[in-house]
């Protein structure tokens, strides 16, 4: 009668340890990318809420003003003028301390219309456009006054 041989149990149980270990590394390498995507979402999220909540700011600035650098300069507090823009700069939290965000809003009014281009950027190494919107409005001073003549 032949012998009948017996295989290790040792080598058996290290080839589950490293099937296990495969398993683990594979799971765990698929869940950093998932918390990697979550994280860059949640940056676009705030991005774009922050973005919705000062255009809605800049729009009304407009629509109930004379429409000049000034009275954006009066309502939203902390703008840049130059001769016919506004610029104002925010951090990462979106407050008014460094330069991570930029919000540029460039005027371009006319005798029956209060207009301008906002845009906004984030301040890393190629100055990257997050939004741009136009904005348009009618002139009702100069409408009133047109009447009244």
């Amino acid at each position: 009668m032949k012998p009948i041989q017996s295989h290790s149990k040792n080598s058996l149980f290290l080839m589950e340890m490293i099937f296990v270990l495969l398993f683990l590394a594979l799971s765990s390498a698929a869940c950093v990318r998932i918390f990697a995507s979550a994280a860059g979402n949640h940056v676009q999220a705030v991005e774009r809420r922050q973005i919705q909540a000062h255009t809605v700011s800049v729009s009304e600035i407009m629509e109930g003003s004379d429409g000049s650098t000034d009275s954006f300069i009066q309502y939203l507090f902390g703008g840049i003028s130059a001769a016919s823009s506004v610029s104002w700069y925010y951090d990462s939290d979106w407050e008014k301390q460094d330069a991570s965000y930029q919000m540029l809003l460039e005027l371009s009014s006319s005798r029956y219309e209060k207009a301008g281009m906002l845009s906004f950027y984030r301040m890393d190494a190629d100055h990257a456009l997050l939004h741009s919107t136009e904005l348009r409005f009618p002139s009702i001073q100069s409408a009133l006054k047109e009447e009244e003549s």
